[in-house]
């Protein structure tokens, strides 16, 4: 357990310093506002109906969409609307107020404004192209003298055509009677397809759980997904696939001493003794796998951030067995890019080595966004 936390630290510290330079291109974009207002600076991005955008005089403004009536950059980025469909170009001078002019390598398109739900500059290089968001809280009751330590991280890279993400969770919990832990990694690949909103998906997943004697879990998957709802404020999606995956699982109990019986008649004689003996099992198999995920979030003063996703795993080669994994988190933003993080997890399993079919955790912490 303690190798797979020292692992799991090295990491996260070795991803933060690859990222920590980043660069900006220089500040000539202008914003006209609806009240005859001109703003020189830098489009940082558009999402949750809120424009980010850098200057030299105000620091970072968050303007909202609807006031703003033009937009000038001589730099390219991504446009995604409210059906999934994306454009990737720059910005023309439009007719009149309230429509975004984008020019592509197919063309102009003329977008109505409250259409666009995101904007992100095309970035040359490959680290401006990569968010990441790390989080790490403890929790300690005396009265129980459990305490909770743990660790997430969020790392996406995304261009014109896919989306990859890596997700990581640790939780170790100290308790009087011993210490379990729990570790989840998820490294997943969308790609878009022609078709708005519809996108192939590509994922390998990394288990461990104490409590539900799993050793280890590795998974391998593909399907297909869809955003049903893509807005400025919330965003709802499934997908469904196949995967398969190998398993390693434990399952420990207590063996009497035979050497030893002892007699309960006789109180001179010692009580009997025991150890524990544990027992590993290996298995192959196919799972299906049914996935919804729900995101909204505002982004006025505090920022909130709210994600949940819920994944059922029928197996196709174990009859009977039902596995499934839920995922929340909750961020409230306190200072520029510092969090404050709630994570809530449960994963269920019919077929657990362990007495537990099912585990779950709530921590709290703080996270950093890059």
């Amino acid at each position: 357990m303690k190798a797979r936390l020292k692992h799991f630290i090295c990491l996260l510290l070795l991803l933060s310093i690859s990222g920590a330079a980043q660069a900006a291109h220089r500040r000539t974009d202008v914003v006209a506002m609806y009240n005859g207002d001109q703003v020189t600076g830098e489009i940082v991005s558009l999402f949750g109906g809120i424009l980010e955008y850098k200057t030299d005089s105000m620091g970072t403004l968050k303007i909202e969409w609807q006031e703003i009536s033009k937009l000038q950059s001589m730099f390219h980025y991504e446009f995604r609307l409210t059906g999934g469909k994306r454009f990737y170009g720059s910005v023309l001078d439009a007719d009149r107020p309230g429509q975004l002019r984008v020019e592509d390598l197919y063309g102009v398109h003329d977008i109505e404004w409250l259409d666009v739900v995101e904007i992100r500059p095309i970035e040359a290089r490959l680290l401006d192209r990569i968010d990441i968001y790390l989080a790490a809280g403890y929790n300690y009751t005396k009265a129980s003298s459990v305490a909770q330590t743990s660790f997430n991280t969020v790392i996406a890279y995304e261009d014109e055509r896919t989306r990859n993400q890596f997700t990581g969770r640790t939780v170790i919990t100290n308790t009087d009677d011993g210490d379990t832990s729990s570790t989840k990694l998820d490294l997943s690949r969308r790609t878009w397809t022609d078709r708005a909103r519809l996108y192939r998906v590509f994922y390998g997943n990394y288990e461990t759980n104490d409590e539900l004697g799993l050793d280890k879990r590795i998974a391998l998957g593909l399907g297909w997904g869809r955003y049903a709802i893509d807005t400025n404020r919330m965003r709802f999606g499934y997908s469904a696939g196949v995967q398969g995956l190998t398993e390693k699982t434990f399952s420990t109990s207590t063996v009497d001493d035979p050497d030893n019986p002892g007699d309960i008649e006789d109180p001179d004689m010692p009580p009997p003794s025991s150890s524990s003996r544990t027992e590993y099992f290996r298995e192959e198999s196919a799972e299906l796998f049914l996935s919804v995920e729900f995101a909204t979030w505002r982004f006025d003063t505090p920022e909130l951030d709210v994600q949940f996703d819920a994944t059922l795993y029928p197996s196709i080669t174990n009859s009977g067995r039902l596995r499934g994994d839920t995922d929340l988190r909750i961020r409230w933003e306190i200072v520029e890019d510092l969090f404050w993080d709630i994570t809530a997890y449960g994963a269920y399993d019919s077929e657990a080595e362990s007495d537990d079919q099912f585990d779950y955790g709530i921590t709290t912490g703080i996270g950093w966004e890059y």
